[in-house]
């Protein structure tokens, strides 16, 4: 019996803050893409799961319109506030890991010829 009442007491408490949580209404996203300037990138994801990084055509009252950064040209497409989960501004400035990296082992393999080539001068 003390068992099941632990168990009920540490289920009630964990799982409160979850029922707690409501997803952002329609309004919220409209709100913030009216804030955003015509021509920006942006990442979307939808209720069914898509991720679609798009470029912002037009936030109208009742949907946006974006145009899917994609190898192939596609046609500008329509998402409803109702269907989005997030939406997020795609800052594609700076630079990543990648480039980072590469900058790194270059400037490495250029220190060591260097110091090679000093090297090979003082011994003559």
């Amino acid at each position: 019996m003390r068992i099941a009442i632990v168990l009920t007491l540490l289920l009630a408490l964990v799982s409160q803050p979850v029922w707690g949580q409501t997803p952002p209404q329609a309004d919220v996203w409209r709100t913030f893409a009216e804030k955003i300037e015509t021509g920006s990138r942006i990442k979307l994801r939808t209720r069914d799961g898509q991720r679609v990084s798009a470029t912002l055509v037009q936030a109208s009252p009742d949907a946006l319109l974006v145009q899917p950064r994609t190898r192939r040209p596609v046609p500008v497409q329509r998402v409803a506030y109702d269907d989005i989960v997030s939406i997020e501004r795609d800052d594609a400035r700076g630079i990543g890991a990648g480039k980072a990296a590469a900058i790194g082992v270059a400037s490495g393999v250029g220190a060591f010829f260097g110091i090679l080539l000093i090297m090979i001068a003082a011994l003559d």
